[in-house]
């Protein structure tokens, strides 16, 4: 299943190096015998391999995926969208020149096959331990399944080109998001309607589904093919661009691969009917982050990460009016003052703490902290000991954080 390819990753990254260093000049002589076994047990690649130049270039190809996958062994773990990418485009390749689904399938099956036994015989030959092999194993088990899966989604892909299926996602898509950055009522009667064909028509609806919403710079890149599988209900070049996914943590991973210039934002997962609501959030978080008022680490913004920040900034001119009104009283102290001031405010408003803890988090002597709590209970008053005005000054204070050109 998808699910495991991650795991599967750190289970290479776990075994040592020397296995790879053992395998690796090997490589040429398992991908010939794997070209060979695909010919000699599945009739549909005999006839392909029976010609030098045929087989010549499926050995190549076998080559480059082994060594690729033998790369990934002693070394940190790590998600390899290529991977999956290449056997979807295998998939692709197979519907085009006639092959059938099973077949590129069963070729999966006879090179993993034929790989781990010769792994297996090198690492024994090698002295490495039974829980080496276990592992390897184990690696190659899981690669089987996610290596199946891509191919098949690429076939599905191939055929969805010819059969109309990928206009059908768009439509879906299309549907679910009501057609709008957002909806005035959830789930409209018409965009229902299209759904409900849909699902007759063999596109089922899941449970739970996140939306995306892109963002590209003038002049970006197109969007790689590649980046989302193919059963991803997904317009990246569309009006607004979006996507689709009943599981985000899987079926995006490959979005860590965006080229510059371009941004991804992850909704929350909600019921279908809820769709155009994961989308405003998705786009309010894109927008976020291209005026630097949202930070990620990436490409890619999971709102799940910034809840609070998408809450105090729904309504930008509200939170500026309560930054501005309730933290009045610091408004005629000096900008290196009053960002002391503040501080401080922020941590006794949030832990209630004393003098001494007031100083140890905030890493300043005690009697620094008396003296700033002096002067915001000069300011302050009474305030500062209710907990709903206490709670109105947190806001304020992280509402200005948030939007600083607004302090």
């Amino acid at each position: 299943m998808r699910g495991s390819a991650a795991s599967d990753s750190s289970v290479w990254s776990r075994l040592p190096q020397k296995l790879g260093d053992a395998v690796r000049p090997r490589i040429p002589e398992i991908a010939r015998a794997c070209v060979d076994a695909i010919a000699a047990e599945i009739p549909e690649y005999s006839s392909r391999f029976a010609d030098e130049p045929g087989r010549a270039s499926a050995i190549e190809l076998a080559r480059r995926g082994i060594e690729r996958d033998v790369d990934r062994v002693g070394t940190p773990a790590l998600w390899q969208a290529d991977r999956l990418a290449g056997f979807r485009g295998h998939g692709r390749d197979a519907f085009h020149s006639g092959l059938s689904r099973e077949a590129v399938q069963a070729a999966v099956r006879v090179s993993s096959r034929v790989t781990w036994r010769w792994i297996a015989d090198i690492a024994r030959e090698a002295g490495l331990s039974g829980d080496v092999l276990y592992g390897a194993a184990e690696g190659m088990f899981a690669d089987v399944e996610t290596s199946m899966t891509a191919v098949a989604e690429g076939y599905s892909a191939a055929e969805a080109a010819v059969s109309g299926t990928g206009e059908r996602h768009r439509r879906l898509l299309r549907a679910l998001l009501g057609g709008r950055a957002f909806a005035a009522e959830p789930f409209p009667a018409e965009a229902a309607n299209e759904v409900d064909g849909l699902a007759a028509a063999g596109l089922p609806l899941p449970e739970r589904l996140a939306a995306v919403a892109f963002r590209a710079l003038p002049g970006a890149p197109e969007f790689p093919p590649d980046l989302l599988p193919e059963h991803v209900p997904a317009d990246p070049a569309g009006d607004p661009p979006a996507a689709l996914t009943p599981a985000p943590d899987v079926d995006l991973i490959g979005l860590t691969g965006l080229p510059p210039g371009w941004t991804a934002a992850v909704g929350p997962l909600v019921p279908p009917a809820q769709a155009p609501e994961s989308f405003r959030v998705a786009r309010r978080a894109v927008d976020l982050a291209a005026r630097g008022l949202l930070d990620a680490p990436g490409p890619v913004i999971w709102c799940r990460d910034h809840v609070t920040t998408l809450l105090l900034l729904a309504d930008e001119f509200l939170v500026a009016q309560l930054a501005s009104t309730t933290l009045e009283p610091l408004a005629g102290l000096s900008g290196r003052r009053r960002e002391q001031l503040a501080e401080t405010l922020l941590a006794l408003v949030r832990t209630r703490g004393s003098a001494p803890e007031l100083g140890r988090l905030l890493d300043l002597h005690p009697q620094t902290i008396r003296a700033r709590l002096k002067k915001l209970g000069e300011l302050f008053g009474d305030k500062l000991d209710d907990p709903a005005e206490r709670l109105r000054l947190e806001l304020a204070l992280l509402a200005e954080r948030a939007l600083p050109d607004r302090g």
